[in-house]
């Protein structure tokens, strides 16, 4: 198994102009598993064109296509009505899973989760919801409402962010250990005053958090990366992750 890469690692070269595609392009050939893009980061112009030929590029090098959906699916007492939307377009374009913030549980009832999760089951897209660095994201209230939607049955995967605690002064380490058995995608990134920094220039300690993920959970770096460091974040992830099964 080898990392994925999360489009968010090359925020400065969209900034300059460069699009998604193109970004992912550069990718060919390199040791990754997976990509994911994000949909504030596309030219609402040209996005179907470039969600096509980003499913493309995921066919020719066996890449599983995740995408990052700006959105809160919770919004307090109803259901983000575009999630619909997002999945008839995970559909269209072969894409195999959405993440999407959790939001605010406080008056959504049973029975619209029940109705929710009637859509989620009618596809074969895997939907992920994702700890946020608001109220909504605080540890204590993420646990509850995580356990409330384990309760309904929900099909819904579980996305950890581990830098989005900093930002709501929570630490990733206790977080982890409260929500570790929920994970099924991990987005890796170093923080250092509430800045994102490289690897091992940080705070948190991402080596002993992925030794304890399952060996088949995604994991993405997802932080902006200079060209000149992108090979060398892969790596040190890689090596740590092919230790790890020399040691089994």
């Amino acid at each position: 198994m080898n990392v994925s890469i999360n489009t968010a690692v090359f925020l400065h070269n969209v900034e300059a102009g460069d699009n998604q595609i193109d970004c992912l392009r550069r990718l060919v050939n390199a040791p990754i598993n997976d990509i994911e893009v994000r949909g504030e980061l596309f030219n609402e112009a040209t996005k179907d064109e470039e969600l096509k030929q980003i499913n493309l590029l995921c066919a020719d090098n066996d890449w599983k296509y995740f995408y990052s959906i700006p959105e809160e699916l919770f919004l307090n007492d109803h259901i983000n009505e575009n999630i619909k939307a997002y999945i008839e377009m995970a559909e269209k374009y072969h894409i195999d899973q959405l993440k999407i913030s959790l939001g605010d549980l406080t008056n959504i009832s049973d029975q619209q989760l029940r109705e929710l999760n009637a859509l989620l089951n009618d596809t074969s897209v895997k939907v992920t919801i994702e700890n946020q660095p608001n109220d909504n994201g605080v540890l204590t209230t993420f646990k509850k409402n995580l356990d409330r939607l384990k309760a309904q049955q929900m099909t819904l995967g579980y996305t950890f962010d581990s830098g989005n605690w900093y930002w709501i002064n929570e630490t990733p380490t206790e977080a982890f250990n409260l929500l570790k058995d929920d994970i099924t995608v991990f987005h890796l990134k170093d923080i250092k005053d509430k800045e994102t920094v490289m690897l091992d220039h940080g705070a948190t300690d991402w080596q002993s958090l992925i030794k304890q993920l399952n060996r088949d959970t995604p994991i993405f770096l997802e932080y902006d990366i200079p060209d000149q460091k992108l090979t060398a974040e892969i790596d040190k992830v890689n090596q740590l992750l092919n230790d790890s099964v020399t040691s089994l």
